[in-house]
């Protein structure tokens, strides 16, 4: 298989300019040209929330053609990101790319998309969803949100934010909730394992060399 993270030629250098266009230039030239619908954020809000994540954070002006292959340094050439999204944005010399992806990877609910990462990477971790075997107890889902809640708090407090990333990455939010659920099992008496790590991976893999599952 190739390798498509390998680092690659830079490609045609060009000298960086200091932009001088100011986050209201940017939201107000794309409020006329593009729909908000299907995006992360209400125009009102675009210049004050990331336009992939939908968090309130330090915004960044992100190339849609980065400057290394022409792009400019003007309104129509940039959007809103959060630094993390910002290093996850396309770098590719079609600017259709960047909104496909905006509108591809975003959420319809603000402060829900690093969330969402952290139970996406516990699947990937697991094979499984967090809380699966719950649906199959006679529990109360009310007092079943409210331990979940406690013991959320307690274990948040084990973890760290990396250092310059401003907020939990997403492996680190799926050990918390592996956490979290493996002693909420225990104070309901249910056995579960969360140490079959990389089912789903080990899954993917057998599957790219022809293997099957065992029924």
């Amino acid at each position: 298989m190739v390798d498509l993270a390998a680092p690659r030629s830079p490609g045609p250098r060009h000298w960086y300019v200091v932009s001088r266009v100011e986050f209201k230039d940017i939201v107000a030239y794309w409020q006329k040209k593009e729909d908000e619908s299907g995006l992360a954020v209400d125009w009102s809000e675009a210049h004050e929330r990331c336009w992939r994540c939908a968090y309130k954070a330090r915004l960044e002006k992100c190339h849609i053609i980065p400057d290394s292959l022409g792009g400019t340094a003007t309104p129509d050439n940039f959007v809103l990101l959060c630094g993390r999204c910002h290093r996850e944005a396309p770098n590719h010399a079609n600017p259709r790319y960047m909104w496909v992806w905006l509108r591809a990877t975003c959420l319809p609910f603000n402060d829900m998309y690093w969330t969402n990462r952290g139970q996406e990477e516990f699947e990937t971790m697991f094979g499984r969803t967090p809380l699966d075997w719950a649906d199959a107890l006679d529990l109360d889902a009310g007092a079943l949100q409210a331990e979940f809640n406690t013991l959320l708090r307690t274990e948040f407090s084990r973890a760290v934010i990396h250092f310059g990333e401003g907020r939990m990455n997403p492996s680190t939010i799926a050990c918390v909730l592996a956490e979290v659920e493996l002693q909420l099992a225990a104070q309901h008496d249910v056995a579960i394992t969360n140490s079959e790590a990389g089912y789903a991976g080990a899954r993917f893999i057998r599957k790219m060399l022809g293997q099957t599952d065992t029924p």
